[in-house]
């Protein structure tokens, strides 16, 4: 088994040390160089790798501390090489060093036995060497800190370079001392005093007083030492040095104090008094006055200009700190030069004028006439204010304005076509202008201001997407007048923190679908052929009008999103985009067939219908009406919409857009429309690697189409119809609007199709074994498999509950007090539900523990994880309490009821998901247990859903309705009484039939899929490698009966450190066995998703959380409370380090268990600084061990 397990450094530290040693005696000099190159990389990992455990080292064919020696072999055979090099090579030893040493300085773990030897090596080239070679020289003993740190002949060597003439050899004393500093706090109290004296010399040279402030950063060995540094440093900055000395300084301690909670927020508030406010004043004082100065060039003002936006743009909180007349005097300066004939300046006049704006929307009324005094937007008039800009009597002035600055940006980006066509005449005689880089990132800026603007102001989406048209209809002169040519590629999306993410795949994704398109099925305006990965790819040169139509269709789609999640905000950009969509369609309808044209036109129509489904719900408050999560017109509209669109595209064969397009009818629960375009996709393809991922998604969306027909049956004649039209898009793609209003809104109910329900779960299943083909030791669909599986188990349960449901009606018949139904049959039921309960409860843990095993997800994604968690957790929580009032359920006896049940952890799980602000429903829930609950908030261990998105909201009303419905039936059972059977039998009843509504409109929502789905890729997690504690024990992974098994345990966790910002703190790990003897093949490779093995997963994951809760309370019981369990675990600890291995020892029980083999199960996990857990998934089988006698 140690043979799957990667090579620790220990293992190639002898070959190492033998490739050095051969290297450096090579004659030529090429050979000599790259063994040194070779050996940085190399000593890093020997000196930072952890001691292998025995068992491990045994397994590898190494001695315990194997690694230690040969990096002191190493470090030794450079230092020889060192004294007997010449200058050049020397140079390139230090160099190899610092690669070693890494941004420390000091190579960390460095230890050498003989200590001497090496130090004498060393110092030979000192006392011999000249200036350069001394300072070499320094620069090893500071890389070799932790050798040199204790010697007094260094540190005297170190202290008299500081006084040397040769600011070359002082700079590398700095060094030297600034490492060994590191380290010993006496040497550092020496040479803060020799620093101090450096720095504040006037025979300093420049050069050597900026190294030596730089170097304060590193005394830092101890508290003490990081209190007397910084002391000294505010005498220094409240001194005589220059301003830009005394930045460097407080740089410096600021990056010092960052490692003492006590001295940051003092160091804090001595920046801004040092530095910020008289920053401040002299922008004000001195730069402004520069604008207006008719003396300077245009190109001096523009920097002066540029400067200001730069810290007024780039720094908001310094903006704050600005009164109303500073802010009014920038903005008269900005103003001044938005008619500048230079367009840089216009831009950077654009910029500082759209932050200020952003600021008068936090700023009081009067502050903002005071800003506005004298400019022309205070009393902007009304000239060129269409009928489209919603003008109410307060806001007149402020959208006005808004209109105004506008209106500049989008002249401001026709000014810089006009640049470049202008400038580039003789491509356009040849009809071709392709945009330069440097303009592409100046029309990216305009966007995202604009962007930023109605982020702040709503209302600014319709002054945008209205001046945008008028930008759209000028490139299309441009295209009609053969300025340029248009060549399908894509463009860079916009970056902001409330931009609409790009609908993207990954890398890999993208030149999959390219090299298995057929290059007859392929046809782009430039010609036919078959695509290549670059097309994908946005440093393309690009056409103008192509780039900039585009960019406009992804600016309204951003709008849309910022507007959907802007909370308050209820202006609906339906209207604007609609426009702008008819623009395009009249102007430039090439733009039909793309991506972005498909996703505008949806996110209108989603825009229209939420709209009214707003509308009718607020119709229906204060009445007894149920509001309606979902309207099947609407719906169909939608659906109608994006198949018109994607139609066209197959039909213009643009299969890679039809196919961005399916991704997002998943995303949006358009399940209609996916799967035709699957369909075409997977008839399309040859078979190949890609045909097993359109098969999948055909067979899942198939499903799910299937599923929302049997709750809207009467759409299936409407959708059906239009696939078999051949409509034209130059027909009006709003007609959906209107045509669907005959199609009965109401859902039918699932009670009669129970057997139609299994099918669907049935062919869920059968998309998870198309991907089984393609499934490798990556685990490239791990993600999507694990999805579809969590699919088809709530599929199942919603069966077995529809079972229940149904029979409720034709059990309860009967008439008054007489009613015919066996306490059999009530006691089978009540038991039913509370298992249906805890596998709903179990789902939705599976879904945080699919969340939390994938840290590389998007935000989108982890929201719709968390909601699919939480509808399974409310539906667990109506499940469990929708008949524990009836007095039928206290007949049930306890112990009847499953292991793991219990309503307390169904009610707790439901708490922990919802808004702790909203107070109502908090307060409802705690009105279903009367102990409070025991708080557990010391560990982020599920994910709360996002309430910002529509169907976020939906989901959150339908808890608000079912919990507030469910309490009312528990108050009206208990005020009405149940004194006889027949009472209790239809409080019973009731109770289904309101479990049978809440279900009804649970299903109702659309189903949807994350953003992630879509991205295949080998999934993130670790593998852990067993080994018997015993090196000497040759008889494999066995134990007596009536022991313990003693286990070495190797982890090595994968891609985590290379495609993630988040560094693990602390890691876990618990290893489970069963009692249960198993017949499986030891330390087999878990190649193969196994559905069947999540719930186990599931529980070890419980089991884990308790156990890291236990630890962070410092109230560690490492044994687990496994009285009753079958199953014996053990914990185990993990240090983090960068080389991605780790090692422990633990312990597992198996005293009781009789002779025989045994798997053991695992799981690993780890939590970050900020209290977040994260899962890393196993890569690998558990080890098998036998129970045997000797």
């Amino acid at each position: 088994m140690a043979t799957a397990m990667e090579r620790i450094p220990a293992a190639s530290a002898m070959d190492w040390s033998i490739d050095l040693d051969r290297g450096l005696s090579s004659r030529h000099y090429g050979t000599r160089v790259r063994a040194l190159d070779a050996a940085g990389p190399r000593l890093r990992q020997l000196c930072a790798c952890p001691t292998a455990p025995a068992p491990v080292a045994s397994a590898f064919g190494v001695l315990p501390g194997e690694a230690c020696v040969f990096a002191e072999t190493m470090l030794l055979r450079l230092a020889t090489e060192f004294r007997n090099a010449d200058g050049a090579m020397r140079a390139h030893i230090v160099r190899a060093l610092l690669s070693a040493a890494g941004g420390r300085g000091a190579l960390a773990g460095a230890r050498v036995a003989e200590r001497d030897q090496l130090l004498r090596r060393v110092k030979a080239v000192y006392d011999a060497g000249s200036a350069r070679d001394r300072a070499l020289a320094l620069r090893v003993f500071g890389c070799l800190a932790e050798v040199s740190k204790d010697s007094v002949h260094v540190r005297s060597l170190i202290l008299s370079s500081l006084g040397a003439s040769s600011a070359l050899e002082v700079k590398a004393a700095i060094f030297a001392a600034g490492c060994i500093c590191r380290l010993s706090e006496d040497f550092s109290r020496i040479i803060l005093e020799v620093f101090r004296r450096l720095i504040c010399s006037r025979t300093s040279e420049p050069q050597v007083i900026m190294a030596a402030i730089k170097a304060f950063s590193k005394l830092d060995c101890t508290l003490a030492v990081i209190h007397r540094v910084h002391e000294v440093g505010k005498q220094m900055i409240l001194g005589t040095l220059g301003d830009v000395l005394k930045s460097e300084v407080l740089y410096s301690l600021s990056r010092l104090v960052s490692k003492s909670t006590i001295l940051f927020r003092d160091q804090v508030v001595q920046a801004i008094h040092t530095y910020h406010f008289p920053v401040i004043r002299t922008v004000f004082g001195k730069l402004l006055p520069l604008i207006d100065d008719v003396d300077f060039s245009l190109d001096y003002k523009s920097d002066v200009l540029r400067i200001l936006q730069k810290v007024f743009c780039g720094k908001p909180s310094g903006i704050h700190h600005l009164s109303g007349s500073e802010l009014s005097k920038l903005l008269l300066a900005a103003e001044s030069y938005l008619h500048s004939s230079s367009l840089e300046m216009q831009g950077t006049a654009l910029e500082i004028l759209g932050e200020i704006f952003c600021i008068l929307k936090q700023a009081k009324p009067d502050l903002n006439m005071t800003i506005l005094k004298g400019s022309s937007f205070a009393y902007a008039e009304g000239q060129g204010v269409t009928n489209n800009v919603p003008l109410t009597s307060e806001k007149n002035g402020i959208n006005r304005a808004l209109y105004k600055i506008i209106t500049m940006i989008v002249n401001y980006i026709i000014s810089l076509v006009n640049q470049v066509i202008s400038s580039e005449k003789k491509e356009v005689t040849r009809g071709s202008i392709c945009m330069p880089s440097e303009l592409d990132k100046k029309c990216i800026a305009p966007f995202r201001l604009m962007l930023k603007l109605v982020t702040c102001y709503p209302s600014a989406a319709t002054v945008a997407l209205g001046e945008l048209r008028g930008l759209v209809k000028e490139l299309s002169r441009i295209n009609g007048s053969d300025y340029s040519e248009v060549a399908v590629t894509s463009i860079e999306p916009f970056h902001t923190s409330v931009a609409l993410q790009e609908l993207s795949t990954s890398n890999g994704n993208a030149e999959l679908l390219a090299t298995t398109i057929e290059a007859s099925l392929i046809e782009t305006d430039i010609g036919k052929g078959k695509p290549d990965a670059t097309e994908f790819d946005c440093k393309n040169k690009k056409s103008i009008t192509h780039d900039l139509t585009l960019r406009t269709l992804k600016f309204a789609n951003a709008c849309h999103d910022v507007l959907r999640k802007t909370s308050g905000a209820r202006y609906n950009p339906h209207d604007s985009i609609k426009g702008l969509i008819e623009c395009i369609h009249q102007n430039d309808s090439q733009y039909w067939s793309t991506y972005e044209a498909f996703h505008l036109i949806i996110c209108a129509c989603i825009a229209r219908d939420t709209c009214k489904l707003r509308d009718g719900n607020q119709e229906l408050c204060g009445s007894k009406e149920e509001p309606n999560f979902f309207s099947t017109p609407v719906w169909i509209a939608q659906e109608l919409c994006a198949l018109r669109m994607t139609k066209m595209l197959i039909k213009k064969q643009k299969y890679w857009e039809a196919y961005r397009s399916s991704m997002y009818c998943c995303r949006k629960g358009l399940w209609f429309t996916a799967s035709f375009v699957f369909r075409k996709l997977a008839d399309a393809f040859n078979p190949g690697s890609f045909s097993c991922w359109l098969k999948s998604l055909l067979l899942f969306s198939a499903g799910e189409i299937e599923m929302k027909l049997l709750l809207f049956p009467s759409a299936a004649i409407k959708l059906v119809g239009e696939l078999q039209t051949d409509n034209d898009l130059s027909e009006d793609l709003y007609c959906a609007e209107t045509d669907t209003d005959s199609i009965p809104s109401a859902s039918q109910e699932l009670h009669d199709h129970r057997a139609k329900i299994t099918g669907i779960c049935g062919r869920t299943r059968l998309a998870n074994d198309a991907l089984e083909s393609n499934a490798s030791s990556d685990f490239e669909f791990f993600f999507q498999r694990w999805f579809i599986s969590l699919r088809s188990s709530f599929l199942e349960i919603l069966t077995d509950i529809l079972g229940i449901l149904s029979a409720n009606p034709s059990a309860y018949e009967g008439r008054e007090d007489h009613l015919n139904v066996s306490g059999e049959l009530l006691q089978g039921q009540i038991l039913a539900l509370a298992s249906f309960s805890l596998r709903l409860s179990d789902l939705a843990k599976s879904y945080d523990l699919l969340a939390a095993s994938h840290m590389d997800m998007d935000r989108h994604s982890s929201s719709s994880l968390a909601r699919l968690a939480f509808m399974c957790s409310l539906l667990a929580f109506c499940t469990a309490y929708s008949v524990d009032f009836s007095r039928a359920y206290s007949d049930v006896e306890p112990c009847k009821l499953p292991k793991r049940f219990s309503h307390a952890s169904v009610l707790q799980d439901l708490h922990g998901r919802v808004d702790g602000s909203d107070r109502q429903i908090v307060s409802q829930l705690q009105q279903f247990m009367p102990t409070s609950f025991d708080a557990q908030v010391c560990l982020q261990s599920s994910g709360r859903m996002n309430c910002s998105g529509d169907l976020e909201k939906d989901s959150y009303s339908l808890c608000h309705f079912a919990v507030a419905s469910l309490l009312l039936a528990r108050g009206n059972a208990k005020a009405n009484g149940m004194a006889n059977r027949a009472d209790c039998l239809y409080s019973l009843h009731g109770g289904l039939q309101l479990l049978s509504i809440i279900l009804q409109k649970l299903m109702e929502l659309p189903f949807v899929v994350p953003k992630y789905f879509f991205r295949v890729r080998p999934c993130l997690g670790a593998e852990l490698y067993m080994f018997v504690s015993n090196p000497a024990d040759t008889s494999g992974m066995s134990v007596e009966p009536g022991f313990q098994l003693s286990l070495t345990l190797g982890m090595q966790w994968k891609r985590v450190l290379e495609r993630t910002a988040i560094r693990p703190v602390k890691l876990y790990c618990i290893l489970a066995a069963s009692s249960t003897p198993c017949f499986d093949a030891a330390g087999t490779r878990s190649k193969q998703f196994e559905p069947w093995k999540t719930a186990e997963t599931v529980e070890l994951n419980c089991k884990l959380l308790r156990y890291i809760r236990s630890d962070l309370r410092k109230g560690r019981d490492e044994k687990d409370s496994q009285s009753g369990s079958e199953m014996v675990t053990a914990f185990a600890h993990f240090e983090p380090a960068d080389s991605g291995q780790g090692f422990s020892a633990c312990l597992l029980d198996v005293s009781s268990f009789p002779e025989g083999s045994y798997q053991i199960k695992w799981l690993a996990c780890f939590v970050d600084e900020n209290g977040s857990y994260f899962s890393l998934l196993p890569l690998n089988g558990g080890a098998v061990f036998s129970v045997q006698k000797s």
